[in-house]
């Protein structure tokens, strides 16, 4: 179903939600849950940009964020590689070089742990989201039950991924390792340089991810929320609430939240606010479909790259281009990983047949941001790097806590505004 016109929707909400991607619709859900009206403001509507052209990944086993000991060094080496997932869009570096540095600061020891506590505990709990929300849209059967492969290709990443397995132990992920003949049985169709591997079993899939919003976005409308396709260039106080001015006009709202992923920043700067997060581009590739070749979500640890099997064919998805808003994609980068893809599985066949490119909004510490503005009724959801599709229904049910005043599901303080001082 198309998104109604923008002209026939109410230009008064209980609550204006900035952004339609799975982090904003997920919270919209929530909020009408409880009585609430909502109207829902983006410029491309339902997963219009990252929620869109993910891996489909839900990530529940994952612990680790970019940043850890040692990433200076691996940096470097990833710059100097051309089929590394690192680049850098050197014409606009001054706009994320602060960014980059505090990168480099939360991959101290000191830092990490912390940050891993947080990643797991949030992970841990979108699971369970995932599978309520899909259950209530009637869209369960777009969540796949496959978990989450990590394949290696040296010998020597996989032995330094030891600390990592040690740290999913500790928190209770759900894996396994598995030697060659073991990987096999899983994915027939791996490649022959792939002899080892460690397997998340309790992480999900998303068949098809833009189709899930859709579906979503189209279930909130038919409740009843509203629904705005245009661009938020403001939030103004106005009496009790607030004034929201897009390029269809102004709309009111007693309370508003910003769930606007890299474009978050402008509108929340007018309040004292100038959160870290920056735009890391990623890409896809989509292959035409064919049968058994791959089953699910497989992560090749080396290059980053994932492969995963969709509705519509076969995505791969690579590349961390650290970049600013309004810059042209580089998809040369993502077509020279082309045979790399089929290094993996083999059983690729055919040219993609599309290509895409989209922001993720990435802080320094690979956490997401979940709090409210000082003194205002602006409530933040934005920031999930590489994980807002995993953390998207779990940040929609905290953020509808916390603006009910209830005690929230997992502890807040981890992804509050107040860690960046």
């Amino acid at each position: 179903m198309s998104p109604s016109p923008s002209s026939s929707s109410p230009r008064t909400a209980d609550v204006a939600v900035i952004g339609s991607g799975i982090v904003g619709l997920s919270t919209a859900h929530h909020l009408m849950d409880r009585g609430l009206s909502c109207l829902l403001i983006d410029a491309k509507g339902p997963a219009g940009e990252t929620s869109f052209g993910n891996a489909g990944s839900i990530s529940v086993g994952n612990v680790m964020p970019q940043s850890t000991p040692g990433i200076v060094t691996k940096a470097l080496r990833m710059l100097a590689n051309p089929l590394a997932p690192l680049k850098l869009d050197w014409a606009v570096s001054p706009s994320y070089a602060r960014w980059l540095l505090q990168f480099l600061n939360q991959g101290r020891l000191q830092h990490v742990l912390p940050i891993i506590d947080a990643l797991s505990a949030i992970n841990t709990a979108s699971r369970s989201a995932w599978l309520d929300l899909g259950e209530r849209i009637g869209a369960s059967e777009l969540i796949g039950h496959t978990g989450y492969l990590h394949v290696y290709s040296e010998d020597a990443t996989f032995a330094k991924g030891e600390w990592e397995r040690g740290l999913m132990r500790e928190r209770g992920v759900a894996f396994g390792v598995l030697d060659a003949a073991q990987l096999r049985d899983l994915e027939p169709g791996i490649g022959a340089g792939f002899q080892r591997a460690v397997f998340q079993r309790d992480s999900l899939a998303m068949r098809d991810p833009g189709e899930f919003c859709r579906r979503l976005f189209d279930d909130l409308r038919t409740r009843g929320a509203a629904s705005l396709i245009s661009s938020a260039s403001a939030i103004v106080r106005q009496g009790d609430g607030y004034r929201i001015d897009t390029d269809q006009g102004p709309v009111h709202a007693g309370r508003v939240v910003v769930a606007a992923g890299a474009w978050s920043n402008a509108l929340l700067q007018p309040f004292g606010l100038k959160i870290p997060v920056i735009p890391a581009r990623g890409y896809h590739l989509m292959y035409p479909q064919a049968q058994a070749v791959v089953q699910r979500p497989t992560l090749w640890a080396e290059r980053y790259m994932v492969v995963s099997p969709m509705q519509a064919g076969i995505r791969m998805t690579s590349i961390k281009e650290l970049t600013a808003l309004g810059r042209d994609p580089h998809y040369a980068l993502i077509h020279r990983l082309d045979p790399e893809a089929r290094r993996l599985f083999p059983g690729i066949s055919g040219e993609p047949v599309s290509e895409w490119a989209g922001n993720r909004p990435c802080t320094p510490d690979s956490l997401p941001i979940i709090d409210r503005v000082p003194g205002e009724d602006i409530f933040v959801a934005t920031g999930h790097g590489h994980l807002g599709l995993t953390q998207g229904p779990v940040t929609g049910r905290l953020v509808d806590q916390m603006m009910a005043g209830d005690t929230t599901d997992i502890p807040l303080a981890p992804y509050g505004l107040a860690r960046f001082g």
